[in-house]
């Protein structure tokens, strides 16, 4: 049966000589996979750019729930990028969040609330005149509460110190994952800015990319490792 979806590309695997495995994160069905026929062939250098990282699609799709993966039956751009692919930041920080994107969600069934913030955030990031040195980790930090770990903003003058295992601000500095004064301070900063707002130089960007990657992998059940994290701290040295 035929339906139509919006998705946005997380992750690509080579199947055959010219066909691809996608995983897509749809608006109707949540992450799914799609197997996708001849995108590597060299008269599919069109169909290829499709399946970058965080593109926007429209599909019609035949979707059945029995089957690990479904076919696409049309597909278009919901939005053409007109800096992601096109500026090495930019295209830096896509390939991270689609990676962060690709090893946190689980879910086959439909989120809009997730799939539009995602959505509105890639939208940001693409039309910004200016670099997001940040945007990434900010990211992360937003994504945190619709994955169900959001840190609590219980930050005060005696609550100074985030746990990293228990998601909070403590006074107690002898338990194990606790970030110091001064990080935890940055951490709780960013949790209320927008994302066109700079708050971190390069140092601080690194640390607390660090400890949020850490914290990630604190609450989520398989563990948590990017492969993509030397390239983005490369770019924004």
């Amino acid at each position: 049966m035929l339906h139509k979806t919006s998705a946005i590309v997380l992750h690509t695997t080579p199947y055959s000589n010219t066909s691809v495995i996608a995983k897509l994160y749809t608006r109707e069905f949540g992450l799914q996979g799609y197997l996708v026929n001849s995108v590597r062939s060299a008269k599919a250098k069109n169909k290829n750019a499709y399946f970058q990282p965080l593109t926007l699609l429209d599909l019609v799709v035949y979707h059945n729930p029995a089957k690990n993966l479904q076919r696409i039956s049309q597909l278009e751009y919901l939005h053409r990028f007109s800096r992601i692919p096109f500026q090495t930041h930019t295209g830096a920080q896509a390939l991270f969040i689609a990676e962060v994107l690709y090893r946190t969600i689980r879910e086959e069934e439909s989120n809009p609330v997730l799939f539009d913030f995602i959505t509105e955030s890639i939208l940001f990031l693409d039309k910004s005149d200016e670099p997001l040195p940040d945007f990434h980790l900010l990211f992360m930090l937003k994504l945190a509460s619709f994955l169900g770990f959001g840190p609590s903003a219980n930050f005060s003058s005696k609550q100074c110190f985030f746990s990293l295992s228990e998601g909070v601000f403590t006074d107690n500095t002898s338990i194990p994952a606790v970030l110091n004064e001064e990080n935890s301070a940055l951490l709780f900063q960013c949790m209320n800015v927008p994302y066109e707002q700079t708050v971190l130089n390069h140092h601080q960007r690194q640390t607390l990319l660090e400890s949020v990657i850490q914290y990630y992998a604190f609450h989520l059940p398989s563990g948590f490792s990017l492969q993509s994290l030397p390239v983005l701290s490369q770019i924004f040295t």
